[in-house]
């Protein structure tokens, strides 16, 4: 009887285990930067549709780099016992949008991965 419950214990910590993720950013709708048009869209609108930029870089000629950032790890029992099949499942966006200093939009740069 004991080793049934050591077993289920086991078991739990296990399930729980691959339920862990680790989150990196907030979650932006990269599909909606394609909405932006060069020289019109302001920083305003762009803040009102996808939120505040995790990162601002002001570069030498007057222009300013915005980062937007998602990434998401979960983990799997592969990441805790050794030679079990299954490692973690992460996956992740990255945005940069540029502005002229006036503040409208140039362009941007979108990045996604799976690993």
């Amino acid at each position: 009887m004991k080793f049934g419950w050591m077993a289920a214990f086991g078991l739990a910590v296990a399930v729980a285990l691959t339920g862990c993720a680790t989150t990196i950013g907030r979650d932006y709708d990269q599909n909606r930067v394609g909405q932006f048009v060069s020289g019109k869209t302001t920083q305003d609108q762009v803040i009102a549709t996808l939120g505040q930029p995790q990162e601002r870089e002001m570069e030498s000629d007057g222009t300013t780099r915005w980062h937007y950032q998602y990434i998401v790890s979960k983990n799997s029992l592969g990441d805790y016992v050794p030679f079990a099949p299954v490692k973690a499942d992460t996956s992740g966006k990255d945005t940069f949008l540029y502005f002229d200093a006036q503040g409208r939009f140039l362009r941007a740069e979108n990045n996604q991965s799976n690993m």
